[in-house]
């Protein structure tokens, strides 16, 4: 998948084939998500947006008093400058996770800083030499940055770039949401405060979608409009996309968009 959708919103999913029906409480407790959806693409116009209301929304974020932000688009290639620095500015106004992938046919990827690489040794299923990083700009600014390689029907929680171990986007989004680190037995399972993750030797860990999925969601329109602030407070927010624009793919749970989807796969692996 390549240009613009490629550029924003790309997500390599999988299929689930099975259902689980576990309760799901502590998700709706810690998160929140935000879309650019068909009514924000109507007003602004469709993805990607242009940096500048990008940073609005990030901005309105912040004044909702969220505690964290989880940035789904990829924001690797730049766009005029002045937008990206109000861009940047906002990012640092609270603890943002930035996503990344891998592409081994990117010529020229972005530097990764080691404060966001992991020490020791890490079995991975999902190995690159480049992709597609946030600029420096961004990097600067954010808490972590996490990938978002899925080619199974099984998570990735560990990935391999340039020989370093690197974390998944859900696994910083996990922390993120729970305010620590986690403590990771390599090949064997995941802890995050209360929670336990079973990984295989490959550090992939097995996802079971729950039911029903997430209903629901703030729109980036409103968001601007202040009229869903309140929804935000003391939240994790996801900000991602959920247009026409984005693929589809038959699940479990019916058919989703693919930012939709990772929703869904996050909260059944944090509300286990």
């Amino acid at each position: 998948m390549t240009g613009m959708i490629a550029r924003s919103s790309w997500l390599a999913l999988f299929w689930m084939g099975h259902i689980s029906f576990a309760w799901a409480g502590a998700f709706e407790r810690d998160f929140v998500v935000v879309y650019v959806d068909t009514k924000t693409e109507a007003r602004f116009g469709a993805i990607p947006l242009n940096r500048g209301v990008l940073a609005q929304g990030v901005d309105a974020i912040a004044d909702a008093g969220a505690r964290g932000l989880v940035l789904k688009f990829f924001l690797d290639q730049p766009k005029l400058a002045d937008d990206d620095e109000r861009l940047a500015r906002a990012l640092s106004r609270l603890p943002t996770v930035l996503q990344a992938r891998m592409d081994d046919a990117e010529s020229k990827p972005n530097p990764l800083p080691q404060q966001f690489t992991l020490q020791g040794e890490f079995n991975a299923a999902v190995v690159g030499q480049s992709g597609w990083l946030p600029l420096p700009v961004f990097m600067q600014r954010a808490k972590d940055i996490g990938f978002v390689d899925f080619n199974s029907s099984s998570v990735p929680m560990i990935e391999q770039y340039q020989s370093r171990a690197v974390k998944s986007l859900m696994l910083c989004a996990m922390e993120l949401a729970a305010g620590t680190k986690a403590t990771i037995s390599p090949g064997r399972q995941i802890e995050i405060g209360q929670q336990v993750i079973a990984l295989n030797p490959q550090n992939l860990a097995t996802v079971n979608l729950i039911a029903p999925p997430v209903q629901h969601s703030v729109s980036f329109s409103a968001l601007l409009d202040g009229s869903a602030r309140a929804a935000l407070k003391g939240k994790v927010v996801i900000l991602a996309y959920d247009g026409p624009h984005i693929e589809q793919f038959d699940t479990s749970l019916g058919a989703m968009g693919a930012h939709r989807y990772f929703v869904n796969i996050l909260r059944s692996l944090y509300g286990r």
